[in-house]
This record gives structure tokens, C-alpha cells and sequence, in this order.
């Protein structure tokens, strides 16, 4: 176990502190965080469109809220790559201490360029084609969270060229007497058109090698596939509750080292569930977003909300008991880091056990119940990660009973799994305050 805790300490902690502030992952990580805010207000307007209560929703019909509610929510979740390519752009060059506003303005030009629409035909009388637009419209399922990858690529490519430009100072010079806001206009033109030209020869490429799709299709073959295998699955699923749970057990944010590779997939399976369920078809994916952040992962990293509930009812220790009272408010809203780094979780060999074992319970069992029909999927409502136990469950199953109860049970399986270590680790504790006092 010593040499482990070692490997652990000494070789997997420095390689995820090194993976969780790569320039070019923290920023996708980052550039989401910037969409975020939409996908929550567009997740409350898809809860209310949706109520599990015909009475509410054909009242929402007759005053004619129905069609505003639909439109605020097409207005912000459907928005959602386009926005995180901004940011994503925006964060990445701002990290080369480059424009930050400049290189996001240039990436969802980048990505219209690249993004399919589709073009209105006049045909006449007799079926034949007279006349047809070039341009045509973007519709909003292009922009939404399917389009993800594209919005990934096209935003570190942009800011890449741009600062490149910017760094190596090819550029067009204002005297210093002209605004700030006019020079550094001028100084994105050169790194604006050259990006602009390679994003239009890549979309060019495409249409000749007849891939239709264009980008989106290629990227969804090379990565989107492979992730989604991984991230879709049960077993792919518990490789991440390992991998997460062994960095926060290191001290590493877990979830700063992984986000980056399967948030994307996970927000793109939301968005295909909630597609679905507005248009009352068959969800299509178990694992979605709220599926890790509302069941999975409830208390938090490790899945410590039983550890909590140990420490504020069941602790000997003076020290535990403190500690249960501090922390224990915080872990309801899933935020445990009194208990990770005061308990300690972190690179305590007696919690590694159940701080694995936990959440990849947690995911067995979540996974199980909504297959089997018992609980109803996650129908792409997305809450903050902070949503309380019961609440959370309920809003993210359609407003069903069920949602809040199978919390219950995570609840109680934590609690379970954690007490026997947590009895260990406080008497171990305990004994040490004896012998201090003596």
C-alpha cells in the first residue's frame, strides 16, 4: 500500500496538476464555463415547457407564455457552441497575454464559415429548379451543443493563428495618438484575413472530397466517436469515476484533468435528450451531464456526502465533530473540501477504498435504475452542479418522484460504504486527542 500511495503522490498527482493546466485544455474548460450561464437559464424554461402537469402546461398555452418560453429556450441552450467558441478563443489568447475579445469575435466568424446551412430552391410548375440562394440559413441545430467539436477546433486553431501574428508583431501599426479600441482593430486585419482564408480553403477541401457534414462529420469520426464510446457507456463511465476519483485523491481537481475530454460529449448527449423529450420521442442516452453531476458525483468528489453525514452524527473525535458541523451544509450543495483536505480524503490510505468505490457505485446503480425503467432518464434539464440532493433529482428526471428517491439511495449507499473507514480513521483520531491531553 506504502509504495502505491506513493506512486500515487509522486507520479500520478504531478502528471494531472501538468494535464489540469495545459494552456490549451484549461482553456476549453474555461470557454465553457462562459456558455454555462445559458445553458441554465435555457434549462428552466425547458423544466417549465415541460412540467409534468398537463393542467400547467395548457395554462402556459392559453395565456400564450407556451411560445415565449419555447423561443427564450432556443434563444439560449441552442446557442451554446457558438458561445463556448467565443470563450474558449477568448480564454486560450488571453493566456498568451494577447487580445482576448479579438481572437473570440474572429472564432464564430470562423465557425459560421464552417458551419452547414442550407440554401432555399424556387422550383416552377413542373418540378423544374429556376432559381436558388447562395448563403442560406444557419439552422439552430447547428449551433446548439451537436456542433460542440467544431466549436473546440475551430476557436484553438483561431486564437493560435492570431496570436501568432500578434506575438511576432505582423500586423498593421496606428500611431500611438489613435484609440486603443481603433489599434487594436487594425491589428487583427492581417491575422483576421489569414484565418478567414485557411478556414475557407478547409471548407473548400471539404465540399471537393464530398464530405457532407463538413468539418462536424470528420471531427465526430476522430474524436466524437471514440469519446462518445467511452463516455456513453457503463464501463467507460466507471473508467472516469476511477481516473476522477484517484486525482482528487491526490489532491488534483479531478474534474479539471477530465472536463476538458468529456464534458463535451456528456453536454451533447444532454442536448440530444432534451431534443427529445420536448419532442416526446424515446431519450436517447442514460449518461448525460446531470447524470454525473446530480447522481454520480453527489457530495461532491469521491461522492463524500455520506462521509459527511458520518462525521456530524457519528463522531468521537472533538476534532471530526467540528469538522462534521463545518462541513457538512456545504457537502448538501456537493461542496466537499473541508472534508477532502481536513478529514483528509486526499492521500489518506484508509479513505482510498470507499472515496473509488463510492462514486462507481453510485454510476452502477444510477445507470441500472434508469435503464431498467424504474427511474426516469435525465431529460436534459441542466442544473448547477450545486443543486441540492432530492431537489435536484426531481428537476432532472422531468419533475419525477422517482429522481429524488434514487438520490435518497446514493444518499444512504455513501453513508453505508464511507461509516466503517469513517469508524477506523475516528478512532485512530480519537486516541491521538488521548494521548495529547495525557
Amino acid at each position: 500500500m506504502n509504495g502505491f500511495i506513493h506512486f500515487l503522490e509522486h507520479r500520478l498527482a504531478p502528471l494531472g496538476e501538468k494535464i489540469g493546466n495545459q494552456r490549451h485544455l484549461k482553456a476549453v474548460r474555461e470557454g465553457f464555463m462562459v456558455a454555462m450561464p445559458l445553458v441554465l437559464i435555457g434549462s428552466v424554461f425547458l423544466l417549465l415547457t415541460n412540467w409534468p402537469s398537463e393542467g400547467f402546461k395548457n395554462w402556459l398555452m392559453n395565456v400564450g407564455l407556451m411560445g415565449v418560453l419555447t423561443t427564450l429556450n432556443q434563444s439560449t441552450m441552442a446557442i451554446i457552441s457558438l458561445v463556448a467558441c467565443f470563450g474558449i478563443a477568448y480564454k486560450l489568447s488571453s493566456s498568451y497575454d494577447t487580445d482576448g475579445p479579438s481572437a473570440g469575435v474572429l472564432a464564430i466568424s470562423s465557425f459560421i464559415i464552417m458551419t452547414p446551412r442550407f440554401s432555399a430552391q424556387v422550383f416552377n410548375e413542373a418540378g423544374e429548379k429556376v432559381a436558388q440562394t447562395f448563403g442560406g440559413a444557419i439552422g439552430f441545430g447547428n449551433l446548439n451543443a451537436s456542433a460542440l467539436f467544431v466549436a473546440i477546433a475551430v476557436s484553438l486553431v483561431t486564437a493560435e493563428i492570431y496570436r501568432f501574428f500578434i506575438q511576432r508583431n505582423i500586423i498593421i501599426r496606428m500611431p500611438k495618438n489613435v484609440p486603443e479600441a481603433v489599434s487594436k482593430s487594425f491589428s487583427a486585419l492581417l491575422p483576421g484575413i489569414t484565418i478567414f482564408a485557411v478556414w475557407a480553403c478547409v471548407l473548400k477541401g471539404l465540399e471537393a472530397a464530398g464530405i457532407s457534414g463538413g468539418l462536424g462529420t470528420v471531427l465526430g469520426l476522430v474524436f466524437g466517436k471514440p469519446l462518445g464510446l467511452i463516455a456513453g457507456t457503463l464501463p467507460g463511465m466507471i473508467i472516469v469515476v476511477l481516473v476522477n476519483s484517484l486525482f482528487w485523491f491526490c489532491g488534483v481537481n479531478g474534474g479539471q484533468v477530465l472536463n476538458a475530454f468529456v464534458d463535451p460529449v456528456w453536454l451533447a448527449f444532454t442536448n440530444e435528450n432534451q431534443t427529445a423529450f420536448s419532442a416526446g420521442d424515446a431519450l436517447p442516452h442514460i449518461i448525460t451531464l446531470p447524470f454525473k453531476d446530480l447522481f454520480v458525483f453527489i457530495g461532491g468528489g469521491g461522492a463524500t456526502i455520506g462521509l459527511a453525514l458520518c462525521l456530524i452524527l457519528f463522531s468521537k473525535s472533538r476534532t471530526y465533530k467540528t469538522l462534521g458541523r463545518i462541513s457538512f451544509i456545504p457537502a448538501i450543495f456537493n461542496i466537499n473540501t473541508a472534508i477532502l483536505f481536513s478529514f483528509p480524503t486526499v492521500l489518506n490510505p484508509i479513505m482510498l477504498i470507499p472515496f473509488v468505490l463510492t462514486p462507481a457505485t453510485n454510476a452502477i446503480v444510477t445507470y441500472l435504475a434508469m435503464a431498467s425503467g424504474l427511474v426516469p432518464m435525465t431529460t436534459g434539464v441542466v442544473l448547477p452542479w450545486t443543486m441540492p440532493p432530492i431537489i435536484g433529482g426531481f428537476l432532472a428526471t422531468g419533475g419525477s418522484w422517482k429522481g429524488a428517491v434514487l438520490q435518497l439511495v446514493l444518499v444512504a449507499i455513501s453513508f453505508l460504504i464511507y461509516y466503517p473507514f469513517f469508524k477506523v480513521a475516528d478512532a485512530q483520531n480519537l486516541e491521538r486527542e488521548i494521548l495529547e491531553e495525557k
